[in-house]
This record gives structure tokens, C-alpha cells and sequence, in this order.
């Protein structure tokens, strides 16, 4: 009863979440297994995102070590991502609003606001897969926005400003790293394998599947 009562509630949150209820993190504050419900549309969206990463990295012909490390390197930027998209949301927030919102209720909406990227398998279509990607991303963006007017009392427009800064920094943040970051991936690659690699800064910077072409000597 407990299992399908998680599941029941799982489900609620992502239907209210794609509804853009600003009250979702309201509601799911009074239900039970709170945190594992946030976390649970996490991990269905970072476990979608990852099958559809996956297709991509076996496409390209990559397998083995190679495989496994261009996964767990793609799902930790990812969550570097957020973390950085979370901390910025939460300092801007509590600025502009006068609001005292702790951390945790902040990641618990950038959590919540991963909800369309349970459909992350879909960017396996072929053609498709780059469009599809960025439709999600802006979905979750959208949906962060609903998120955010509620958790700290402002208007939708303040709500809307407030999204596109903390987006805006973590894009010039993560523009400024990549070069830094590729380069500490082609270097990382290279001490596994003994041979070098060079890891795409635009697959850092995106969260796409860091697709590592070996360097011909």
C-alpha cells in the first residue's frame, strides 16, 4: 500500500507540475515521503535523460569504459548544472523578495521543474533528438517559473526575471568553465586510456553526452 501510495503521489506531482501549479510544492509538502517524491521525479528524469544519452553514445559506435565513463561524466555536469541553477535561483530570490526561503525548499522546486525530462529518452529520435532536447529544456524552464512564483510570494513577471537570471548566470558560468572543464575531461581520458581524446566543450557546456573522439597522432 505504501509503494503504490509513493507512486500514486509520484505521478500527482508530475501532472501538477506540466499543470504549472504554483502550489505544487505547497501540496507535496503535506504528503507523505515529501522528499523522496521531489527526488523520485529527479531521478525518473535523470534515469530518461541517461537512456536517451546512452542510445547517442552507442550510435556513435561508443562502448566499454568509454561508454560507461561518458554517462557518469554526463549525469555529474548535470547535476552540477542544477546545483549552480539552484544556488543562484535561491540567492536572487531571498534578495529581491525579502523572503527568508531556506536552500532546501529552492532544490526542492529545481527538482520538482525536471518533471519534462522524464520524456528524456525521446532526444534518441533520430533528427529529432537536438530539437526534442531543447523543447524539454525550455518546458522545465517554464515550469521552474511556476515553481518559483510560488515559493517566493512574487508576481509572475518578478518570477519570470527571476528564472532568467539564475539561467543566464549558470549559461555564462558554465560558457567561461567549458573550455577549462573539456580540457580537464581530454586530460582525465587520456591518463585512463594512455591515449588522448579530445571532449567536446559545446557537449560540456549542453549536458549532452561527452562524446570523446580519439586524437589521431
Amino acid at each position: 500500500m505504501d509503494f503504490w501510495r509513493y507512486v500514486s503521489g509520484l505521478f500527482e506531482l508530475i501532472a501538477r507540475t506540466y499543470r504549472l501549479d504554483p502550489a505544487a510544492l505547497a501540496w507535496v509538502r503535506d504528503q507523505p515521503y515529501s522528499i523522496w517524491l521531489t527526488v523520485g521525479v529527479a531521478l525518473l528524469a535523470g534515469i530518461s535523460v541517461m537512456v536517451g544519452h546512452a542510445v547517442v553514445l552507442l550510435l556513435n559506435r561508443i562502448t566499454g569504459w568509454r561508454f560507461a565513463a561518458g554517462l557518469i561524466l554526463s549525469a555529474g555536469w548535470l547535476v552540477v548544472l542544477h546545483a549552480l541553477e539552484s544556488v543562484v535561483l535561491w540567492g536572487l530570490g531571498s534578495f529581491f523578495s525579502g523572503r527568508e526561503v531556506s536552500y532546501v525548499t529552492v532544490l526542492t522546486g529545481v527538482l520538482v521543474a525536471t518533471a519534462p525530462q522524464v520524456w528524456g529518452f525521446l532526444v534518441l529520435i533520430p533528427y529529432m533528438g537536438p530539437a526534442i532536447g531543447r523543447f524539454l529544456s525550455a518546458w522545465s524552464a517554464v515550469c521552474l517559473w511556476a515553481v518559483t512564483a510560488g515559493t517566493f510570494g512574487v508576481g509572475r513577471w518578478p518570477a519570470l526575471a527571476l528564472v532568467a537570471a539564475s539561467w543566464l548566470t549558470m549559461h555564462v558560468a558554465s560558457t567561461v568553465c567549458s573550455p577549462w572543464i573539456s580540457r580537464g575531461m581530454a586530460a582525465l581520458f587520456e591518463r585512463i586510456s594512455g591515449r588522448p581524446f579530445w571532449v567536446s566543450g559545446a557537449d560540456v557546456l549542453n549536458g549532452r553526452p561527452m562524446l570523446t573522439t580519439e586524437v589521431a597522432a
